[in-house]
């Protein structure tokens, strides 16, 4: 056969196979106008996105509307494949009620004491890193911000871990299931939902080791004040109604450690790349933080200390508002209500689109501009989503705002830095939008006798 006939042979064969697929989907969409037409003669209007009862209704420019109504009976739901991952306890799958009943039995570890006791290990940590990757000249960023974080949640959640060698199974752990959560759902050995699977019950299984040898010291002897010691002693000293149970704890260390981790880590890495591309801001926010260290004495940095730096927490603020980590917020209907004028029916599932907000010139003014200043005023209602809103507020956003203001401090006062790569191009199939090098810099130190 010819070249040019055997073109033409495959093309035909091409559009016989499709043609099935061409005419189911025009049936399909002739029957989601007519159900859209009966809605609306019905007096319910439906929202963009699709018509039938798993069609996603995508809230973007109507978001700001959306949230001020503050819509009843809207829950938030992720996808099964986070579910499977983090646990059914998971505060980020839970149900309604249960997730109440989680979110006060982790408030705990948000309260004044163990977040200042987080600031100075997060502190001590990055300093040390620092001071690593300034001998070399050279840093990832992602790979730093990923390292220490995790070293620092996990120093929270489970204390101190002497074995660096489980401390790096957990930590390559805790990143196949973060890469597994919007993988497709193939339980085959060899895809990265199936080896997601696998990192969790490894995570699991070491947990649960951890928790029989506390109870078997006896807890009440254990000297740990560690967040993992905190339940079970309240497990402990609980009714029977009121007590977590080993899985809903368990489910929840994993869930704060990958919340508190990744998406930190990413967003820090933005800073540093947004800061990176605007020379100028870097060299205003440096002679502050280098005045504010000034005063502090090179001393550890403490609560106090970050409260008084104004301009880097704007700069913080103007990082998570572009690179907007968690981009949309999943809610699922848990009744026929209308929002904004749409009819919203049970078991719909709606995306906020954060990303949309944070971008549109009506909330922002030039909203592509890297521009701290622009939080020198007050903020339109519900037109920060860096955090979620409404009941289902990331718990753990001050402690985010720490690591970012102290990596921030630490950075900027003992190195100036550029770009050692210009790629902008993601990393494919993260679950959270960050740079496929990692964002490489070169470092040159401000001082070489000690940091600041």
């Amino acid at each position: 056969m010819s070249t040019m006939a055997e073109l033409a042979w495959r093309f035909a064969a091409a559009h016989v196979l499709l043609l099935p697929a061409a005419v189911g989907g025009v049936a399909y969409l002739l029957l989601r106008a007519l159900r859209a037409s009966q809605l609306r003669q019905e007096g319910n209007s439906p929202p963009p996105g699709g018509i039938g009862g798993w069609c996603r209704g995508a809230v973007g420019a109507e978001t700001l509307s959306f949230l001020a109504a503050d819509p009843p009976h809207l829950a938030k739901r992720y996808v099964r494949t986070v579910a499977d991952l983090l646990g059914e306890h998971s505060l980020l799958c839970t149900s309604h009620g249960a997730h109440r009943r989680m979110r006060r039995a982790v408030a705990g570890l948000f309260a004044a004491a163990p977040t200042a006791a987080f600031a100075a290990a997060f502190d001590r940590l990055i300093t040390a890193r620092l001071l690593a990757d300034g001998c070399t000249g050279r840093a990832v960023v992602l790979d730093a911000a990923l390292d220490v974080t995790f070293r620092a949640i996990c120093e929270m959640l489970i204390g101190p871990q002497e074995d660096a060698h489980k401390l790096g199974q957990l930590q390559s752990d805790v990143m196949d299931v973060t890469q597994a959560m919007l993988a497709l759902p193939i339980r085959l050995p060899g895809t990265r939902f199936y080896r997601g699977l696998q990192a969790r019950k490894r995570i699991m299984d070491a947990l649960r080791q951890e928790i029989c040898m506390r109870r078997e010291n006896g807890l009440k002897l254990d000297r740990r004040d560690d967040f993992l010691q905190t339940l079970l002693l309240k497990s402990h000293m609980d009714s029977p109604e009121e007590a977590l149970t080993d899985e809903q704890i368990l489910d929840n260390i994993l869930t704060l450690i990958i919340a508190g981790q990744v998406t930190t880590a990413t967003a820090i890495t933005w800073m540093v790349k947004y800061l990176g591309d605007n020379t100028d801001l870097q060299e205003k926010l440096r002679s502050i933080q280098l005045d504010l260290a000034s005063k502090h004495h090179d001393a550890p940095l403490t609560l106090q200390h970050l409260n008084t730096m104004d301009y880097a927490y704007k700069t913080v603020k103007e990082s998570l508002r572009m690179a907007t980590i968690v981009s949309w917020f999943p809610r699922v209907a848990l009744k026929d209500c209308q929002v904004a004028g749409f009819h919203i029916k049970k078991d719909w599932i709606i995306n906020v689109d954060a990303r949309s907000i944070h971008y549109d010139p009506a909330v922002y003014d030039n909203p592509t501009l890297f521009d701290p200043s622009r939080f020198n005023d007050d903020m339109k209602p519900y037109s920060f989503l860096v955090f979620g809103a409404g009941s289902r507020t990331c718990l753990g956003m001050n402690l985010a705002k720490i690591m970012m203001l102290i990596f921030l401090h630490r950075l900027i006062t003992n190195f100036r830095w550029e770009m050692a790569d210009h790629d902008t191009s993601l990393e494919k199939w993260a679950m959270f939008p960050r740079l496929k090098n990692g964002c490489p810099i070169r470092l040159t130190p401000i001082r070489k006798d000690k940091m600041h």
